[in-house]
């Protein structure tokens, strides 16, 4: 049985990212805190794209790209195709030194993919998703009894059987003392809120942006005050050890029940935030790999991760080394 320090589960994607100048923003007259803003393009035109690009995505692979290149040795539960998307991700997760063993290929149906139009001097973009094999992600008996790690980072799971999949983690967790971290999809915390909230206490670290926390706690009670640190403190409050929440370019909070911990955004110049946060989770989570205690740091890491991914276009080309975070954090 091999050794992990982190497995992630999620998906691999194909990511189709574009840019165009013919988009615009439009603020939603409902005046919605969970759905402020609207990107949209004119109906039934021919719309012309400056820029295209073909790169590797999911959340599952761009966290374990962020730990490996921080030296964490590092393996992906994920599902793709028999095709040529799913063998190109499995060649570049080799070449970021993943381990693949537990990659999934499936015969019937395809690699997912997203479609991401940007508004090129905008930094805006959103993201249309296929999610094709990954629907159809699985964690067997057999699979369970090779896997050795310290954490696992689940990723946001799309697939319809999530719940029997992080029934297993759990119990996995058990049997060979590791930890989870979690960063759930939106369809969860829209869709699934009460499922979600049943498996909060055995969560170590708790990752959400400011937007799926809002939502999030809306669901739960829709009279909190959606303040971060009444977010941070009703979340803790449903079990996880951690609490993380990424605030776009303010920056990004963490509670662990005792103290609220902040860390700014750097002052750069944006390109594209896909993988954005991916990016700062493997951060955070790489740094409490190697500093438990200091969740302070681990938001300085996560913070310069992403920071440096979102000044270059893709989810994966800006990640850090080790020896370059630490020469950037706190």
């Amino acid at each position: 049985m091999d050794e992990y320090n982190i497995v992630t589960i999620g998906g691999a994607v194909r990511d189709i990212i574009f840019y165009t100048n013919e988009g615009t923003i439009f603020k939603n007259p409902e005046k919605n805190p969970l759905f402020e803003k609207v990107l949209g393009f004119e109906a039934g035109a021919k719309i012309y794209i400056n820029d295209i690009s073909f790169l590797a995505g999911g959340g599952a692979f761009n966290t374990a790209a962020g730990f490996s290149k921080l030296g964490i040795k590092v393996a992906t539960i994920t599902r793709v195709g028999d095709d040529q998307n799913g063998k190109k991700l499995i060649k570049q997760m080799k070449s970021r030194g993943i381990n693949t063993d537990f990659v999934q290929v499936d015969k019937k149906h395809s690699t997912a993919f997203s479609f991401i139009p940007c508004l090129k001097d905008k930094a805006t973009h959103s993201i249309f998703t296929y999610h094709g094999a990954v629907d159809y992600l699985s964690l067997s008996k057999q699979l369970e009894d090779q896997i050795m790690t310290d954490w696992f980072y689940i990723s946001s799971l799309s697939a319809p059987n999530w719940p029997d999949i992080l029934k297993k983690v759990l119990k996995l967790k058990s049997k060979i003392n590791a930890k989870i971290a979690w960063n759930p999809s939106n369809i969860q915390i829209k869709k699934q809120y009460k499922l979600l909230v049943k498996f909060l206490k055995q969560i170590d670290l708790f990752i959400l942006n400011e937007d799926e926390a809002k939502e999030f706690v809306s669901k739960i009670d829709n009279s909190i005050q959606l303040k971060i640190d009444n977010i941070l403190k009703n979340i803790y409050e449903m079990g996880p050890k951690i609490v993380a929440i990424t605030c776009g370019k303010k920056g990004a909070y963490a509670f662990n029940g005792k103290d609220v911990f902040f860390e700014k955004t750097k002052d750069v110049k944006v390109k594209n935030t896909t993988g954005a946060g991916d990016s700062f989770s493997s951060g955070f989570l790489a740094s409490l790999f190697y500093k438990p205690d200091n969740i302070k740091r681990a938001l300085s890491w996560g913070i310069l991760n992403s920071n440096s991914v979102i000044k270059i276009n893709g989810a994966q080309k800006g990640l850090l080394s080790k020896k370059e975070i630490i020469k950037g954090s706190i």
